[in-house]
């Protein structure tokens, strides 16, 4: 599901917020709540010297965010948000321990290892108790006096530097060693007491908002590091298990996956990196994924972990432009043995082309080495995995619940309406109420029809009139006042003039619609007469306010006129040829054709004047009946009108949201992605 998927849905349930009772409120609150903050995490794991720290740089577009030349650089988890819920897109907050989670991460730890034990965790709990006081005590030196008042606080910096980020999650230099240390310096300043740092960007191109972490790496001779990473894997939806080509699926790195599979963690894809240093190219690469994969398959049984390989290296040049070790032959070799890689970059290479100015050769070759780095797979990979995975899944699980409650919601409304229909059948006002409604409706009915039958008898004496008066003045025009016809001037070509005939149309179809707006009037007003005599009749009968009838549609009509400014296209030139053979036959031809052609000006001048008429005239009545409706609604009982307004109210509201829910994902739509997440 889409992310515009996603804020529908929260748009919808906030909808339902509003009308929900105290318990449905709160249950939808959390689903609003759920959605909002439904970003998936991507946790970059793996050994020291993995080059996570470059691949991340590459993954997110971020290049040289995270500085890869300082080993180790990440001592903490570090968080990037891309699209936090929050709308941040900038700085970052540092969390700092306390002494109670300092002694958890000692505690958690031994839970771990408990689950896969070996020779070497005999020990580790004592080493990792030792390190944390270690860290205690760097941070003293570095921190001083406010080493205590820093703890369980955080920092909130709007913009961050990579020197802001190097005082909270470099490891730096040891305090202790006066001599080595850069008095100048402050990196590390706080990373000893750094618990987690949370950093904020733009969703950039990721197609819904992600969180991609960088962790410490596991094997680290600074146990309590490794610790720290081992524990994070539980807080993440997805984790890219980074190896070194030059030494891949060690022991070190076949327990972490054991230990993955233990706690029954969410999708895994591997990234074997640094390719680039395989002195094969793509046949040694191909070699060590083959073994990557089997030695998965052995450890682990029918493993279907995803394997995909490349370089950090090669995405840090595309992105830097920074050629330090690379070598373009070898990039192009490796395009050239990976067919898909290879139609992906020659596409891209073409949009590229199409593009305004030229493209350089530079462009082209960091496009290549981004293609081949394989970077560009795995975010894709990646991407579509959560899209179809925790993600989805929460996203189906909101709709269920909200769709549960939305038609729960229409049964309920539909129930309430119809009971209140029932009960007004039974009300002897509300049936008083509906016969004289009935009544009144006959009554207008029968009005409206003799309004009708009058308004016809008098645009039928019209178009006999108009009729008359057109043949009348084309005659005179076309013929001429002294019986000579201008058709037949020797001057030659004429124009005949009908603008005196236009003008006496107009006068004529305004004179007779003035008669039928005055008589439509007068009926209208008798009809609304009558019935507020019926209606006083009624038992009770309170005058409202509002209970005249508005004929302000009719009182303001009047005809359109524009079918006046057609032009008649046998007002026609005749040449001297025409006129010298036949004198008589050309003037009763134009004659002619000019009358049928004001004629029809004519009948679209009646009929459109017909047609407004009593489109203004059912408005009128239809605003009247709608008035008398609800007065004896209202009637009906003390709240009888208003309840079952409002009881339809509630009804229109629950089925748009139903149908609403249902464009975001319907039946058949939800049954095809849950059949897809079954697979």
């Amino acid at each position: 599901m889409s992310e515009l998927s996603r804020r529908e849905l929260i748009r919808i349930a906030e909808d339902m917020n509003e009308i929900s009772n105290d318990e449905t409120r709160h249950f939808i609150s959390r689903i609003v709540d759920d959605l909002s903050k439904l970003k998936p995490s991507i946790a970059f794991v793996g050994q020291i010297k993995a080059g996570k720290s470059r691949l991340i740089n590459g993954f997110t577009g971020q290049a040289g965010y995270l500085p890869s030349d300082v080993n180790p650089w990440t001592t903490v988890i570090t968080d990037m948000h891309f699209g936090h819920p929050s709308g941040r897109t900038s700085g970052a907050e540092f969390h700092f321990f306390d002494n109670r989670q300092w002694k958890a991460l000692i505690a958690e730890g031994e839970e771990l290892r408990n689950m896969f034990p070996d020779d070497e965790d005999s020990y580790k709990r004592e080493m990792i108790e030792e390190q944390v006081e270690a860290m205690k005590t760097r941070a003293r030196l570095r921190l001083g006096e406010s080493y205590e008042q820093l703890l369980g606080q955080r920092h909130d910096l709007e913009e961050l530097t990579s020197e802001d980020l190097a005082r909270y999650v470099c490891a730096g230099d040891d305090p202790a060693d006066d001599g080595e240390r850069d008095p100048g310096s402050d990196r590390g300043l706080y990373s000893d007491i750094t618990r987690k740092a949370e950093v904020f960007f733009e969703i950039g191109h990721f197609p819904f908002p992600v969180t991609v972490t960088d962790t410490p790496g596991v094997n680290d001779p600074l146990l309590i590091r490794e610790e720290i990473s081992r524990q994070y894997l539980k807080e993440s939806d997805f984790f890219v298990v980074v190896l070194s080509a030059h030494q891949a699926l060690s022991r070190a790195d076949l327990k972490l996956f054991r230990l993955m599979q233990a706690l029954e963690l969410g999708q895994i894809v591997v990234f074997i990196n640094r390719v680039d240093e395989l002195g094969g190219g793509a046949e040694d690469a191909d070699k060590v994924k083959a073994d990557v994969v089997e030695g998965l398959e052995n450890a682990l049984g029918n493993s279907e972990i995803d394997v995909l390989v490349g370089s950090a290296q090669w995405a840090h040049y595309a992105l830097t432009g920074d050629e330090s070790g690379i070598d373009h032959d070898q990039v192009l070799a490796w395009l050239r043995a990976h067919p898909e890689q290879m139609n992906q970059y020659l596409s891209g290479v073409q949009e590229i082309k199409q593009g305004p100015g030229p493209i350089s050769r530079e462009a082209i070759l960091r496009y290549a080495a981004m293609i081949a780095s394989g970077l560009p797979d795995l975010r894709h990979h990646v991407t579509q995995a959560l899209a179809n995975g925790p993600r989805s899944e929460q996203m189906r699980m909101a709709w269920q619940h909200l769709n549960g409650f939305a038609q729960g919601d229409l049964e309920r409304s539909t129930a309430r309406l119809r009971a209140l229909d029932e009960e007004r059948a039974d009300d002897p006002s509300a049936i008083e109420g509906n016969k004289k409604l009935a009544e009144l409706k006959t009554l207008i009915a029968e009005k409206s029809e003799s309004i009708t039958k009058d308004m016809d008898n008098v645009l039928a004496n019209l178009r006999g009139v108009m009729d008359d008066t057109v043949s009348e003045a084309v005659s005179t025009v076309v013929r001429g006042s002294d019986g000579n016809s201008p058709l037949l001037s020797r001057d030659g070509e004429t124009e005949l003039n009908f603008g005196p005939l236009r003008e006496r149309m107009r006068e004529l179809v305004q004179g007779a619609t003035q008669v039928i707006r005055q008589r439509m009037l007068s009926e209208l007003y008798a009809v609304d007469m009558q019935s507020n005599s019926a209606l006083r009749a009624l038992p009770g009968w309170k005058e409202p306010v509002d209970n005249r009838m508005n004929t302000s549609a009719v009182r303001w009509f009047r005809p359109d006129t524009t079918a006046l400014t057609r032009g008649i296209t046998v007002e026609l030139r005749v040449t001297w040829l025409s006129r010298l053979i036949s004198r008589r036959s050309v003037v009763n031809r134009a004659e002619r054709m000019i009358v049928q052609e004001f004629e029809m000006i004519g009948d679209d001048l009646i009929d459109t004047a017909r047609g407004d008429l009593l489109d203004r005239m059912q408005t009128v009545v239809d605003h009247y009946l709608a008035l008398l409706a609800g007065h004896l609604e209202h009637r009906a009982g003390p709240n009888g009108g208003n309840a079952r307004a409002e009881a339809q109210q509630a009804v229109d509201r629950a089925r748009r949201i139903v149908d609403e829910l249902g464009s975001v994902l319907g039946p058949d739509r939800f049954e095809a992605l849950h059949a897809e997440a079954a697979e």
